[in-house]
């Protein structure tokens, strides 16, 4: 919802009848004029958490997204893993009850509860980005961009005993993941060549998809609202790549030149627009899905080397995750490198005004959002 309504105070009405602005003797009403609005009915935002996967310091921090609180941090230290994890993404269970990381370096995903206890774990070599099917609750797993070889397969993890399977894609180095929750469709793209997956994952059918131009280097895919479009976000092209989710091998619907090594995108809720970090410009980038044109960049001190994007559900406010790893960004407190404090902002999308700078650990990468569950 768009603007705030205004809440007007009175004291409690016990009778029916108002007259303008005046006070009604023996009645103790303050009237409403006729240009106040009425209080608002509707419930307020229900209460979500932002998940950062801190890659250097080995923890994920949970960032209170009305507030903008770090409210947990999370050292997967404690559970056996070393200093050199490397937690690189989060997703979030639909209703908020679980939530996932991927750990690059220690070969496994976690998965925990909403208390934010660990509650499984899945082994996994390098993997680098997620995705839940909101529909069946899957867990998709590619593999990270660190990865010099890995296998040629994406991973699927069924949550209740993270139970793990294997699916073959055919062409190296798999990175950029998405889901359709209606079809039950994976999309999976090769960081080497200009090729992408379309599973299903369900039927079996495994469909490649061959992109015309120079080596683009697929970051990060992601769907629209109404599932029309798939997009995708090519590093060394400077590229916003748009396809028709229905039939992806028919060609580009259309081609936004957008920055410097674009990352990860994420839709508003009413799929009008699209927001990414360009990480080399220090920027995040607006595209209006309605010409596919870029409509705003938005630059700020905390916006150094933006990486990943989520938006709230009622799509009022982006954050956006920052690397710092130059150490562009000076912290608020006094620390030996800049480089080990990251940033996510949180944006307000009326304005593209950065309305808080949240500090978090060293090197921030994916992000998620959901339901405080």
């Amino acid at each position: 919802m768009r603007g705030d309504n205004v809440l007007k105070r009175g004291m409690a009405m016990h009778g029916k009848w108002m007259l303008g602005g005046l006070l009604l003797a023996g009645i103790g009403v303050v009237a409403c004029t006729a240009d106040e609005e009425a209080p608002s009915t509707e419930p307020p935002p229900a209460a979500e958490r932002v998940y950062v996967a801190n890659q250097s310091s080995a923890s994920v921090s949970v960032i209170d997204a009305g507030s903008g609180e770090v409210v947990a941090t999370i050292d997967v230290m404690q559970y056996g893993f070393d200093a050199n994890s490397r937690p690189h993404h989060t997703a979030v269970d639909p209703d908020g009850g679980h939530w996932y990381v991927s750990l690059i370096g220690g070969g496994h995903v976690l998965r925990f509860n909403s208390e934010n206890e660990l509650v499984g774990r899945a082994p996994f070599e390098t993997p680098g980005l997620l995705a839940v099917d909101p529909s069946s609750r899957k867990l998709y797993v590619g593999r990270s961009m660190m990865a010099v070889n890995p296998p040629q397969r994406i991973g699927v993890i069924h949550p209740v005993d993270m139970g793990i399977e294997e699916l073959d894609v055919f062409f190296p180095r798999p990175h950029a993941l998405a889901v359709d929750p209606g079809t039950e469709r994976v999309f999976a793209a090769s960081l080497v060549e200009n090729r992408f997956a379309v599973l299903g994952e369900s039927s079996g059918q495994l469909d490649l998809v061959n992109v015309d131009g120079p080596p683009h280097t697929f970051v990060q895919f992601a769907l629209s609202p109404d599932r029309r479009h798939l997009v995708a976000t090519a590093q060394l092209t400077g590229k916003l790549l748009v396809f028709d989710a229905a039939d992806p091998a028919a060609g580009l619907v259309a081609e936004v030149d957008v920055g410097t090594q674009p990352w990860h995108p994420v839709f508003s809720p009413d799929g009008d627009r699209v927001y990414f970090g360009a990480k080399d410009d220090d920027a995040v980038i607006v595209v209006e899905t309605d010409g596919w044109t870029v409509v705003q960049r938005i630059t700020a001190p905390g916006i150094v080397e933006p990486h990943g994007s989520a938006v709230t559900a009622d799509g009022r406010y982006l954050f956006v995750s920052n690397r710092n790893l130059k150490g562009t960004y000076t912290p608020n407190r006094e620390v030996e490198n800049n480089a080990d404090v990251g940033t996510v902002v949180k944006i307000d999308t009326e304005t593209y005004e950065v309305v808080q700078t949240i500090e978090v650990g060293a090197y921030p990468a994916g992000i998620s959002i959901g339901p405080a569950g």
